[in-house]
């Protein structure tokens, strides 16, 4: 009998330790900003000036494996690449280039420092 309590209250205490951990680990996932590889040659097509259909003007840049941009005068942001042509911020910012590096634009403007205010889901195009 007390090997059957105890085996019940063994069997207790690791399920709710399971489902404890569990809840835990779900908790410390965290979003990744982007898994691709992408050459240092790779980005030339893309380092230029824009012009927005706002009137602002975005640049990209690079430095070393780093890739930049950066709105009229505003903060300099780090890009990171998704795939070859698409490119995200930390904040959410997503960069797509077209027309190899003729055309871009992006998803969530309003999070680019510098961004006029402008509501959620903004999207924005330019072209060189």
């Amino acid at each position: 009998m007390k090997t059957t309590l105890f085996s019940i209250a063994a069997a207790l205490a690791l399920t709710s330790m399971s489902v404890a951990h569990a809840q835990d680990s779900s908790v410390q996932i965290k979003a990744s900003t982007g898994h691709y590889y992408l050459a240092p040659n790779e980005f030339a097509d893309f380092k230029k000036t824009y012009e927005l259909t706002n009137g602002q003007f975005l640049q990209f840049t690079q430095n070393g494996t780093s890739y930049y941009t950066q709105l009229d005068k505003g903060e300099r942001v780090r890009i990171f690449a998704v795939s070859p042509t698409v490119f995200v911020t930390e904040a959410g910012t997503r960069i797509s280039f077209t027309d190899q590096g003729e055309t871009v634009g992006l998803s969530n403007f309003e999070k680019l420092p510098m961004a006029a205010k402008l509501p959620a889901n903004t999207m924005m195009m330019a072209r060189r």
